[in-house]
């Protein structure tokens, strides 16, 4: 049983990878048919960006899977990734992973607390840019719900929605662990519904896709610019009907494992 958990798992994060990839890929490629050549910045921000490396299912981390897309997508504008984990460890060897790329040398890795790096990011941009025409995108993967707890862990909760307000241009990618979700509001924790997160976050356009196994993941991508429903790589309006689906998480029951398979 053991076993078979754990393989399930991996499944799961790789699928959850391949979905970060494909949201990414829906910023870059927005960013880079508007502003490529033209001298323009692709800002992001990963928080919990870990080492670089999902060692139980053997699978790049987030921080790798940016600079693989950045490669592909972003053909005429300069990446600048912040890359943000509070052990210190990891983000040692996350460095060491990024040295293989020439390219990814211009990361920016802080080691501490994600709403620290956020702030820091944002006082970056306002260096550099007006931050009503930024563009890029902050990646929220927080291993659990949009959630922070008394001692500081978790999303960046309380500086996300002033940010998003900031920089408007700037793309909120999240990736919410509905289980934890569940247990948490099973345990009487104030945690606000998918639906009301996505609406406090200051984004006129949601894509929404589902992230199968036994985590149960939501990702979201939330934009002011309309781009589409993204059918072919499993995002849906929000307010389609395959959104509304995927948001209503209590449609099915609490157990099932497909709860958060593919949308049908």
């Amino acid at each position: 049983m053991t076993k078979r958990m754990g393989q399930g798992q991996s499944v799961s994060t790789i699928d959850k990878e391949r979905r970060f990839a494909a949201a990414m890929s829906v910023s870059m490629r927005v960013a880079n048919a508007r502003f490529a050549g033209k001298g323009w910045r692709f800002w992001h921000f990963d928080a919990n960006a870990g080492c670089g490396w999902n060692h139980a299912a053997n699978v790049p981390g987030s921080p790798l899977v940016f600079w693989h897309i950045a490669h592909e997508c972003l053909l005429g504008m300069q990446p600048a990734p912040y890359f943000c984990d509070h052990d210190p460890i990891a983000v040692e060897q996350l460095r060491s992973r990024l040295a293989g790329d020439p390219a990814a040398a211009g990361s920016i890795l802080l080691p501490g607390d994600n709403e620290d790096g956020l702030r820091l990011f944002a006082s970056r941009i306002r260096h550099a840019e007006n931050p009503k025409f930024a563009v890029g995108a902050v990646m929220i993967d927080p291993n659990g719900y949009f959630y922070r707890s008394a001692k500081g862990i978790g999303a960046p909760v309380a500086g996300i929605s002033a940010f998003a307000a900031e920089f408007p241009r700037i793309d909120l990618i999240l990736n919410l662990n509905m289980r934890t979700f569940l247990l948490q509001r099973g345990a009487g924790h104030a945690v606000e519904p998918p639906r009301a997160v996505l609406d406090g976050l200051r984004k006129k356009h949601w894509l929404v896709a589902r992230a199968g196994g036994q985590s149960r993941h939501l990702l979201a991508v939330g934009r002011n610019m309309p781009t589409g429903d993204h059918r072919a790589i499993g995002f849906h309006y929000a307010d389609s009907q395959l959104g509304r689906k995927i948001l209503d998480v209590d449609a099915a029951p609490d157990r099932s494992d497909d709860l958060f398979g593919e949308a049908a």
